[in-house]
């Protein structure tokens, strides 16, 4: 009977990190078979370990995406215009804020020479505009930017463009980075409020699901007031410094009204604010739940938990809301995936504190007396239940914002981000795959010594020190892998930006057909760098048997019907037989370009041919 006991409880017990499950269940039903019994303490250690690294590995990562970019600008990066703009025009690829940023032009001698006051112009937030002062001579102008972006991070640049001509210099920018100070603090002050929030949802649901009555224990009532408060002090102090951090200033302005005004008015601040007012209403049920929990009854507990999960979700909501998820393709997917995985960890991590300070704290208080809500093997099968639900609801989110993240295979094999992602990856099927050999292990020495009561503990702390050894080593390398991780710049960004900056000429051939004698060939237009700016066109015409041909008359118009700009003359110079050439040609915006060919074969044969180009 016993033997039979320890084989079905080893089938459902809780060990490794992937979701392997515990030999506790094992050890109790074959030393007691039936009779209920608490996990020896040093197997929870050695059992919940390998848990605790996997939700770090699985939770260190949040979902991301491209932040915003510079699109393009007018005028454009590095040309030359003939007068002097009355604005500049700045076009990202996604949403921008300019409240705890801006816009400022500068002077060859680095006077601003811009209003001040950046709006958003035609195309609504991804577009800001600056108007300019009347009567600027000509000269090299330096456009120096930066907005917060629709994730709510923040970015800048800076280019040049000429009036007229360049002038011998332009204007020194100091650095635009910021204080390193307030970029540390702030970020501790994010991770510390991600793993408060973690620490107070699941240990509230666990209690409330599976030990009522261990809220009494004085260990467990500092972990829920200290989480609600890391969680508060945190968010208060990320607050405070993201205007800061958004404007590039020191920590002295964290408590300057102003830029606090300006961080209330940008999507961050807000949901920074609606997180503290979740906070409020979370501080008061927690401590109703202190006072009543022990002796409320099981219905009184659904309606606990269910307020309790309610708020959880809101709280989950002001980080989903305004970082990565809300922004980018498919964002409302986006934003309930990343929900349920910042609620899937908190209930894992959150519910493992509690397990690790019930199974490891004292059993008895200083009169003898045995502490309330002691676990038992029942709790620890239960959570493992839980647990594995987390597992997958994690895993499925996760891989959906990997997928987010690296968007193709080419940024999967092809940048930094992914190929660490893909070694990721592989240590975590090691994980997996050491934790389904440690419960094969631990099943059979089971079946086999489930008589041996004498020393089955000891061997079970053995076997299970070199099972759950050889997982926390795997999860330390998961560990300094996404250590690495975290720190890279996303595969989608960085693999778009790797092929926006490399050399994109164009060429396109097209036949024409003018009519009459001779008026039969092909055109070949081949436009470089193809990027916003200063670009080089060359038109190669040759005639029905491909030799170079001369017509009396080759002339080129550019056109983006796109963004209404109308056919801009091109002026082109005859430079070898059968070519030429248009250097100096400003195009300000990406997009399209339709670039139409005329070319005149006599004085009343005459044929147009229109090319689309894209420009970057």
């Amino acid at each position: 009977m016993a033997a039979d006991a320890a084989a079905r409880a080893a089938g459902r017990g809780f060990t490794g990190a992937a979701g392997v499950e515990s030999a506790a269940g094992a050890a109790g039903a074959a030393a007691l078979a039936g009779r209920r019994r608490r996990v020896p303490r040093p197997v929870a250690w050695l059992l919940t370990l390998p848990l605790l690294l996997a939700v770090l590995v699985v939770g260190g990562a949040g979902p991301a995406a491209a932040h915003a970019s510079l699109d393009s600008s007018d005028p454009a990066a590095g040309s030359t215009v003939p007068a002097a703009p009355a604005a500049v025009t700045l076009r990202f690829s996604e949403g921008v804020e300019t409240g705890l940023g801006g816009v400022k032009v500068l002077d060859p001698d680095g006077k601003r020479v811009d209003s001040g006051n950046p709006e958003h112009g035609i195309g609504g937030a991804s577009t800001v505009r600056v108007k300019l002062l009347a009567g600027l001579a000509p000269g090299t102008y330096t456009v120096a930017w930066r907005v917060v972006s629709d994730d709510s991070h923040p970015i800048g640049g800076a280019f040049t463009f000429n009036i007229v001509r360049a002038s011998a210099g332009s204007a020194k920018l100091g650095s635009q980075s910021g204080d390193q100070a307030v970029k540390v603090t702030d970020g501790i002050a994010r991770g510390v409020a991600f793993g408060s929030f973690a620490l107070l949802a699941g240990s509230v649901l666990f209690l409330v699901a599976l030990r009522p009555a261990a809220v009494a224990r004085l260990r467990v009532w500092l972990l829920l007031f200290a989480s609600w408060a890391g969680l508060l002090v945190s968010t208060v102090a990320a607050l405070m410094l993201y205007g800061p951090k958004a404007s590039a200033l020191g920590f002295s302005s964290a408590f300057d009204l102003d830029v606090l005004r300006a961080t209330l008015e940008t999507k961050l601040g807000r949901w920074l604010s609606v997180r503290v007012l979740v906070l409020g209403a979370a501080g008061a049920l927690l401590g109703y739940l202190v006072a009543a929990l022990p002796t409320a009854t099981r219905r009184a507990r659904i309606v606990m938990g269910a307020s309790w999960a309610v708020l959880c979700t809101a709280l989950a909501t002001t980080w989903s809301a305004s970082d990565h998820a809300s922004v980018g393709i498919q964002a409302p997917l986006a934003m309930g995936m990343d929900v349920v995985h910042l609620l899937a960890m908190g209930a894992w991590l959150g519910g493992l504190a509690v397990l690790l300070i019930l199974l490891t704290g004292p059993e008895k208080d200083e009169d003898g007396e045995e502490l309330p809500g002691a676990p038992d093997v029942h709790t620890v099968a239960w959570f493992s239940k839980a647990a594995m639900v987390c597992v997958c609801l994690l895993v499925v989110t996760g891989v959906y914002a990997g997928w987010r993240q690296i968007g193709s295979f080419d940024a999967l094999f092809g940048t930094t981000f992914g190929l660490l992602l893909i070694l990721k990856a592989n240590f975590v099927v090691l994980m997996v795959a050491a934790a389904w050999v440690a419960r094969r292990w631990l099943q059979a020495r089971l079946r086999a010594s489930a008589g041996a009561r004498a020393v089955q503990p000891m061997a079970r702390k053995r076997t299970l020190q070199k099972a759950v050894g050889a997982e926390a080593l795997l999860a330390v390398a998961v560990l300094a892998v996404t250590s690495v991780l975290v720190s890279t710049e996303p595969g989608r960004t960085s693999w778009e930006r790797e092929q926006a900056s490399k050399p994109a000429t164009v060429r396109v051939s097209t036949p024409f057909d003018a009519g009459g004698q001779s008026g039969k060939g092909i055109v070949d237009v081949v436009l470089d760098p193809a990027r916003t700016g200063t670009n080089t066109l060359d038109v190669f015409v040759v005639d029905a048997q491909r030799n170079p041909f001369d017509p009396p008359e080759v002339t080129a118009t550019a056109a983006l019907p796109d963004k209404q700009i109308d056919g801009i003359a091109v002026t082109l110079q005859r430079v070898a037989p059968g070519q030429w050439r248009a250097e100096g040609l400003s195009l300000p915006m990406a997009g399209t370009w339709q670039v139409s060919v005329a070319v005149r074969t006599s004085d009343i044969d005459r044929a147009t041919v229109t090319i689309p180009m894209k420009v970057r």
